[in-house]
């Protein structure tokens, strides 16, 4: 009985021990519990799971339920295990989040007999593809975990750049824009649905310069722009380190169209830089060629040319051709100073018109320049109003540019007198004519060769000679012989072209047409003997003929008349036929008588 009591006493101490070493495990066994490493963040972002009060060393799996319906479904994140010893979830179990909708999902956990959940936010994400770069660059943003099917406004700092529109899991991608004009440092990025703002991204905006062009010649234009400078600061631009010019940007860092002209430099690579008031600076390159300029760049051969060179090698000997062959020039040695610089001059040589290369050469660099010979022709000596030419003077016409060897006309006036000689096979040519008679006053003379034509004014002088001064017969007297004599005058003409007379003889003193008499032309001689027909009519003093003179050149240049003299014919006939007969046989009856009478008077009356 005492036994049996006493094993009673003992069980139950037993069980009552058993029951204390239990209560502090049954909590762990009974209650299943899960915590996560982060509640919310973007999809992409890797979570950690922790869990307790699991089955002990029982096979389970962590997934993020998209569905919601508590269940995994395939697509859904998730990560099998195996629960420790005591319940709880081992280390390492995590769960990547994946490209879902702005919203709040379930985290699950599950040992096949209890299941523990925990909610996880999603948030909105971006991404850009570059992180620095200049204003202008071209920035690609994608987006994630922002609300479905809904637009997305892009910032860059406060300012929108565009918007795209999310699919349906809050995702999009490959938007685009390009940075504005922002200063130098660090500016964010970031978007915005309905709602909510994603985080922000930093973009650093560098200094950069443009130039316009990158590569020319000496004494180029170069347009200088920059962006992402400090804001309104003085900038100066450099060329090989050395200021060329100075201007301010803008409250957003940027300057535009500053120019500057390249100095002398030698050919190759300089450095443009421009650097603000904080020393915020960019660099860009110009390549400096070699260039010539040539000064005139047209005229006929011989004329003076200047030429002009930059951009070649420094301290280099240079050789100038045209049209491939070398020229003398002045100096008679060309090399470049230690800028690449050159000048000299040199006589464009004799050819035919047309374009001509003009090429300088340091033995590595060449520059061309083009040179267009023209076709002229000079005449000397020239003459003009206030000092004309004359018949019987040489004129010297010279050429260069006409066509080589060939024929060459040249005309006088346009009662035209031609003169023909060839040109050289260099296309000059020159030719010497002596002034044929003609008009006074302005003439021209062309020269031609079929295809170029030059023309020149010639004046021919206008002075008419002096007026002649009567001789013979004197004022009132009778004309004897026939003879009208006068001074002769002399003119500015050589004596290969003297002067003419005019001779007018009328029977009053208005010498009309109707009361000529005799009217002589182009006399050369300062006398003239009436001709036969020319026979005057006796006349008194009472009716007496008048008679002038005038003197004519080769020019034609008339002096003015001669004041008119008088002059009488006297009675006369003409001893011929039967008059001359009567007169014999009559004078020859008076010789008789007179004899007859003479005789008597000598022998007393008796002259048988």
């Amino acid at each position: 009985m005492k036994r049996s009591r006493f094993f009673r006493v003992l069980a139950a101490a037993v069980i009552l021990s058993l029951l204390m070493l239990a209560i502090p495990i049954t909590p762990a066994l009974g209650v299943v519990g899960i915590t996560l490493s982060v509640t919310s963040g973007p999809p992409g972002a890797v979570i950690t799971v922790s869990g307790t009060g699991f089955d002990l060393s029982t096979s389970g799996q962590a997934w993020f339920d998209i569905n919601g319906d508590s269940l995994w479904t395939s697509g859904e994140p998730r990560t099998l295990f195996t629960t420790t010893a005591t319940g709880a979830l081992p280390a390492g179990v995590t769960l990547t989040i994946p490209a879902v909708a702005r919203s709040t999902y379930y985290v699950r956990v599950s040992d096949g007999s209890s299941t523990a959940t925990a909610t996880f936010t999603i948030t909105p994400e971006i991404a850009a593809n570059i992180s620095t770069g200049h204003v202008g660059d071209t920035v690609t943003v994608g987006g994630t975990g922002f609300a479905a099917s809904t637009t997305v406004t892009i910032f860059y700092d406060a300012s929108s750049v565009g918007t795209d529109t999310t699919g349906a899991n809050g995702t999009f991608a490959g938007f685009t824009f390009t940075v504005p004009a922002s200063t130098k440092g660090t500016h964010t990025v970031r978007g915005k649905d309905t709602t909510v703002y994603s985080p922000t991204v930093n973009f650093i905006v560098s200094p950069d310069i443009t130039i316009i062009p990158t590569s020319g010649a000496v004494g180029d234009t170069v347009t200088v722009s920059g962006t992402g400078f400090a804001t309104s600061s003085s900038v100066t631009i450099y060329f090989d380190a050395v200021s060329r010019t100075t201007t301010t940007t803008n409250s957003s860092g940027t300057f535009s169209a500053t120019t500057f002209a390249i100095p002398e430099a030698s050919r190759g690579t300089h450095t443009v830089k421009a650097q603000d008031g904080s020393a915020n600076n960019d660099t860009a390159t110009f390549t400096v060629s070699a260039s010539i300029t040539i000064n005139p760049t047209s005229g006929p051969s011989g004329t003076n040319v200047t030429i002009t060179g930059d951009g070649f090698g420094a301290s280099r000997p240079v050789t100038i051709t045209y049209s491939g062959t070398a020229v003398t020039t002045n100096p008679p040695s060309v090399t470049t100073n230690s800028a690449g610089y050159f000048t000299a001059t040199f006589a464009a040589p004799v050819g035919a018109a047309g374009t001509y290369a003009v090429e300088a050469n340091d033995g590595t660099a060449t520059a061309t320049a083009i040179f267009v010979s023209t076709t002229d022709a000079t005449i000397s000596p020239t003459t003009s109003t206030t000092a004309p030419g004359n018949v019987g003077m040489s004129l010297t016409i010279t050429g260069v540019g006409f066509t080589p060897s060939h024929a060459i006309t040249i005309t006088y006036t346009s009662d035209p007198v031609v003169f023909t000689t060839t040109s050289l096979a260099d296309g000059s040519f020159s030719y010497t004519l002596t002034v044929p008679p003609s008009l006074g006053g302005t003439h021209t003379i062309t020269v031609t060769d079929g295809t170029i034509t030059k023309t020149f004014t010639f004046v021919m002088e206008s002075n008419a000679p002096p007026i002649p001064e009567l001789t013979l017969p004197l004022v009132d007297t009778k004309l004897k012989d026939r003879l009208f004599e006068w001074e002769a005058v002399e003119d500015v003409s050589p004596a290969s072209n003297p002067v003419t007379y005019d001779l007018q003889v009328s029977i009053d003193d208005t010498f009309s047409e109707a009361s000529l008499v005799v009217n002589q032309t182009g006399l050369a001689e300062a006398t003239y003997t009436l001709l036969d027909e020319e026979e005057l009519e006796s006349t008194d003093e009472e009716a007496p003929y008048y008679w002038r003179v005038r003197a004519v050149d080769a020019a034609s240049n008339a002096s003015a008349w001669s004041s008119p003299s008088t002059f009488t014919i006297g009675f006369s006939f003409e001893f011929t036929g039967w008059v001359v007969w009567v007169t014999m046989v009559v004078v020859a009856i008076a010789f008789f008588f007179i004899g007859l009478w003479i005789g008597r008077r000598g022998g007393g009356g008796e002259y048988w």
